[in-house]
């Protein structure tokens, strides 16, 4: 191969490692959606897709719960060492990651659901406690 030969090689070899991560970038069109004012400094956030909540760490040692509409809906003290969360995509369970105690909490979590039944016949004291259960694995 001539010298000539191995310079065009070269440069073509060098324009193609140039040329190659501009030619795959792709366009993106986006636009900020919503915002939230935080009054705690966020850490790190989780989403629990099936319930479609986002569980956000702050550094006053709480665990805040949004809905989709950015309204919250729970909160969850935590230790202040804490400093990494994961959440089960149904929401129900919450892994604390505390690296200055080497631990790793796993929390089981139960929301709290008011239901007006003024209005309803019942049988026992009024404000007694119900516990719903849903059984959906029947076949």
């Amino acid at each position: 191969m001539s010298l000539l030969s191995k310079i065009a090689v070269t440069m073509l070899l060098l324009i193609f490692a140039i040329m190659t991560p501009f030619a795959a970038e792709s366009k993106v069109d986006w636009e900020i959606s919503d915002a939230t004012q935080l009054d705690e400094t966020p850490i790190d956030l989780a989403w629990a897709q099936e319930r479609q909540l986002t569980f956000l760490l702050t550094d006053g040692a709480r665990v805040l719960i949004y809905s989709t509409e950015n309204k919250l809906v729970g909160v969850i003290p935590v230790d202040p060492a804490v400093t990494d969360i994961t959440v089960s995509a149904t929401g129900d369970q919450l892994h604390l990651i505390n690296g200055k105690r080497k631990t790793l909490q796993k929390v089981d979590i139960s929301f709290i659901v008011e239901f007006n039944v003024s209005d309803s016949p019942f049988l026992g004291p009024a404000d007694a406690r119900i516990v719903v259960a849903v059984f959906s694995d029947f076949q």
